[in-house]
């Protein structure tokens, strides 16, 4: 099987990243609260620390008359409204990863070229999609999910396809004669060779690929380092270019930075929605589940919030998580402008899905773990318990509160005997007259713990015809201590 290679080559994707945000973008309210404009009303560039130069621009900064390469101060000279954006290899690298997890779906072998660049082997994919123009279509269908610019090539070897994408050849093909072609024509300057080893071919009269591949590899070698001997080897594919492939992470973190700061809460959820959808999809390929995620807000000039939100139901989807954000945030407050936001999930299970009767009668639209979610956002999680039984008769010791879905089981306690609806916090003194209708009922129990009682229950019916729950003392005294609905 002849192989061949598909380069994907991101010139600007951290600036794309940024771009992303579009359909972020902060409503004409936030907006006038944070008083920042988004990156449509705004020329933009990153700028590149070390060399003071233009690496990347959005087409308004490229309107404006700024170019690659330019100088931090020409380009401010040109556009007084221009922002600048500091070049940060490590949020093209979390991209780049991010989109590698995207393509591992309908196609195996990936390889991460930091910080813009992805290879992948596609020869072994042709079969299963039936040839290539139809797994370049499915390839392109998951590329659309990002709002990023990208150039491609196909290629007999990884340099070949690497070389091809880098010059913006952007296209697909198995020919090799083709292929081969194209890679003839490029110049030196386009290859992975130094500079000072162009600089020493060019002085030869070598300045296209196709120049220095009609020499044989033993005359090269005796002129040239090995160095060069190497890379035409792999660049024809002639010697093996030795890859490692990529294996999506078993544990989600996204990480967004804002090309905005936000100020107010509310404004937080357009890019935590985006977060979430991520999530989503990490989680329904892996057909997992999680009780909780955790999000960071980095904060200017102020130390990181961490918001935790759990779900008492294991979740996966956006729409469930976001409805539980939205009534965390509007306890949360702010210290200082929110810059960037990492989302990463606590522990995750495999789904089980709920197993439900064909003819069970039709149920509301929160299930009671989601509603018990719900209620521990908006109040607290301490804020919500139940009520369970315990393996004592006692009436004021037979409920219990604890926190929902604990680790403690409540006792499967059957009792048989009537009780009422509504018990009073301390039994009252009987002072009217009452028809006993049933009892007695001897209740004569906690010697264990000192607080033994000895009580004969009865139920009664006052004038008022109310259903009373009322004792007798060993020493004759009568007491009201319940009333049934």
């Amino acid at each position: 099987m002849q192989s061949l290679w598909l380069y994907l080559h991101f010139p600007n994707l951290q600036l794309d990243s940024l771009c992303d945000l579009g359909a972020l973008a902060p409503t004409t309210d936030d907006l006038a609260k944070d008083n920042d404009a988004h990156q449509g009303a705004k020329p933009i560039v990153i700028l590149h620390a070390k060399s003071n130069t233009v690496i990347q621009l959005n087409q308004l900064a490229l309107a404006a008359g700024i170019q690659k390469g330019m100088g931090l101060g020409t380009a401010a000279a040109l556009d007084q409204h221009l922002q600048v954006v500091a070049y940060r290899a490590d949020v093209e690298q979390k991209k780049l990863t991010e989109i590698a997890e995207h393509l591992y779906l309908v196609t195996s072998d990936i390889c991460l070229f930091p910080p813009d660049g992805l290879l992948l082997r596609i020869h072994n994919m042709l079969t299963l999609y039936g040839g290539l123009a139809a797994y370049w279509r499915v390839l392109k269908g998951q590329l659309s999910h990002f709002r990023v610019s990208y150039h491609y090539a196909t290629g007999q070897s990884p340099y070949a396809a690497r070389m091809l994408a880098r010059t913006q050849w952007d296209q697909i093909s198995d020919h090799l004669p083709m292929l081969q072609h194209q890679i003839g024509v490029r110049q030196l300057s386009d290859s992975e060779l130094s500079a000072k080893t162009v600089s020493k071919l060019n002085r030869v009269g070598i300045h296209t690929i196709a120049d220095l591949m009609a020499i044989s590899l033993k005359d090269i070698a005796k002129r040239f380092d090995i160095e060069l001997v190497t890379y035409l080897g792999r660049l024809s594919g002639e010697f093996h270019h030795p890859i490692a492939f990529f294996h999506p992470q078993s544990r989600f973190q996204h990480y967004l930075e804002l090309l905005y700061e936000i100020s107010y809460t509310d404004s937080l959820l357009p890019p935590m929605k985006h977060q979430l959808q991520a999530l989503e999809q990490f989680l329904k390929v892996r057909d997992r589940l999680t009780q909780k995620i955790i999000f960071t807000l980095h904060q200017r000039d102020a130390d990181s919030l961490t918001l935790e939100v759990g779900s008492a139901q294991d979740e996966y989807q956006a729409a469930k998580w976001l409805q539980l954000i939205e009534l965390k945030l509007a306890q949360l407050k702010l210290q200082a402008p929110v810059f960037a936001l990492t989302l990463t999930t606590g522990s995750t299970q495999e789904r089980c899905p709920d197993k439900a009767d064909l003819f069970s009668a039709r149920k509301g639209a929160l299930s009671y773990l989601q509603l018990i979610s719900i209620l521990q956002a908006r109040l607290g999680e301490q804020a919500v318990k139940q009520v369970c039984l315990t393996d004592d008769f006692r009436p004021d010791k037979v409920n219990h509160y604890q926190l929902p879905q604990s680790q403690h089981q409540p006792i499967d306690f059957r009792l048989q005997a009537l009780r009422p609806s509504f018990l009073l916090n301390t039994a009252q003194p009987l002072t009217e007259k009452v028809t006993v209708i049933h009892g007695p009922e001897r209740i004569s129990t906690g010697w264990w713990d000192n607080q033994a009682m000895t009580r004969d229950y009865f139920i009664a019916q006052n004038s008022q015809q109310q259903w009373l729950w009322i004792f007798r003392t060993p020493n004759k005294k009568w007491f009201v201590h319940g009333l049934f609905s």
